[in-house]
């Protein structure tokens, strides 16, 4: 371990304009053991080397000399990992366990903070207020993380969203409102922004439009398969049958290019019927019947 660590934690504080209790707070230590790592009384736990080179950024011979390129790849696959093991294996509690490992290992990145937010709060369960009430203090201390140090505008978006879901939960809704009602529109997106920047009728401006359609089909499509997996006024076998109907308006279709953009429309909405079913109680017979009709339209 580099002897000088003590010095190098104070100078990396102090670049950042971070306070001793404002690092204490992100790595859940007390003042006083910032203080005397600085002071050189003792040094940092172990477990802590490494989150606390990523946070400072630090170069190969700073704090221990650890490989900041090595850490950022670290982080990369952990991301992987946890995504493949949520929105593909559709294992929730492992992808929570891994989300909060890595909050702890890596307390800087903002995208693994969102990521932690999600399975806080319970993620699927959604706006249930227990989960919300239960974990208030940790939501809210992320969110302020985010919101203080963030540039990345969905983030920020997303801390807003989910102080907004606190509030609601305590039984404020107007205040949730009120947070939430400042979110821009569609009409007000980068995308939307971006593609009114070019003139008509150029190659970027057509590029733009492009994208910006195939964009909303993926969300509409999204919406179709949430709007039929929780029709309650529908059984699981009726909402299966809807889906076959829109597989044959795919056949229907396919093909065709000038249809691509309702094809995907489809495509991503039977996948989120897929996904939910797996969630809300679909024996493993109707799932199974779901993924085979999944399979047939993404060959």
């Amino acid at each position: 371990m580099n002897i000088k660590i003590s010095d190098n934690i104070k100078r990396l504080r102090k670049a950042k304009k971070i306070t001793q209790e404002g690092l204490a707070e992100i790595f859940n230590v007390t003042p006083a053991a910032v203080s005397k790592w600085e002071n050189n009384e003792t040094y940092p736990d172990i477990t802590l080397l490494f989150p606390l080179s990523h946070f400072f950024g630090v170069s190969i011979d700073e704090l221990m000399g650890y490989d900041y390129m090595l850490i950022e790849e670290e982080i990369k696959k952990v991301k992987e990992e946890i995504h493949n093991t949520w929105y593909v294996n559709n294992d929730w509690n492992k992808a929570k366990e891994l989300t909060i490992a890595a909050r702890s290992a890596y307390p800087n990145d903002y995208e693994i903070m969102v990521n932690f937010l999600f399975f806080t709060t319970g993620g699927v369960s959604d706006n249930d207020p227990n989960i919300l009430i239960q974990n208030e203090k940790e939501i809210i201390k992320v969110c302020d993380l985010i919101l203080e140090g963030c540039d990345v505008e969905n983030y920020r978006l997303e801390a807003i969203n989910y102080k907004a879901k606190v509030l609601y939960a305590k039984g404020d809704e107007e205040s949730a409102l009120e947070l939430l009602n400042n979110f821009p529109s569609f009409y007000h997106a980068s995308g939307q922004k971006i593609e009114q920047l070019y003139k008509k009728g150029t190659k970027e401006y057509y590029n733009q439009l492009t994208s910006n359609l195939y964009e909303l089909a993926k969300f509409v499509g999204n919406k179709i398969g949430k709007y039929i997996s929780y029709d309650d006024k529908l059984s699981n076998e009726e909402k299966i049958d809807k889906v076959g109907r829109l597989v044959k308006l795919y056949n229907s279709i396919k093909g065709d290019k000038d249809y691509d953009v309702l094809v995907k429309v489809i495509k991503d909405a039977v996948k989120e019927v897929v996904h939910r079913g797996k969630l809300i109680g679909f024996s493993n017979q109707e799932i199974g019947t779901l993924e085979e009709i999944d399979t047939e339209i993404n060959r």
